[in-house]
């Protein structure tokens, strides 16, 4: 499988759902932030077309965009300065995120 795709939607969906929010915190930006969302959700679209295209299991697929949320995670750090988030939680999803894609990757049967 190549993963290329795959992470680049994961970033791309990331991105598209940290619009989402600045599209309301924004609003003097509307149609700037809009068409941004736009792009990145057709960008973020077709790149999912073209992992699951290349992948054999388009559950490897979805397990790397669950990804996106830890992308949203660092961007909403950067712009909106979250301090009542616990850091420690956060990299034990990214570990088991990772771990499940490695158990789903190693349970099929040749």
């Amino acid at each position: 499988m190549n993963y290329l795709y795959t992470f680049s939607a994961c970033l791309f969906v990331g991105i598209h759902l940290f619009s989402l929010k600045l599209l309301s915190s924004y609003e003097n930006y509307f149609y700037e932030i809009l068409m941004f969302m736009i792009t990145t959700l057709l960008i973020s679209r077709v790149l999912i077309y073209y992992a699951m295209k290349e992948s054999d299991n388009p559950t490897n697929v979805h397990l790397i965009l669950s990804l996106s949320v830890f992308v949203t995670f660092i961007l909403s750090n950067i712009f909106f300065k979250y301090t009542n988030i616990s850091l420690y939680k956060y990299v034990f999803g990214i570990i088991l995120i990772i771990l499940g894609l490695y158990l789903v990757r190693n349970s099929q049967i040749e």
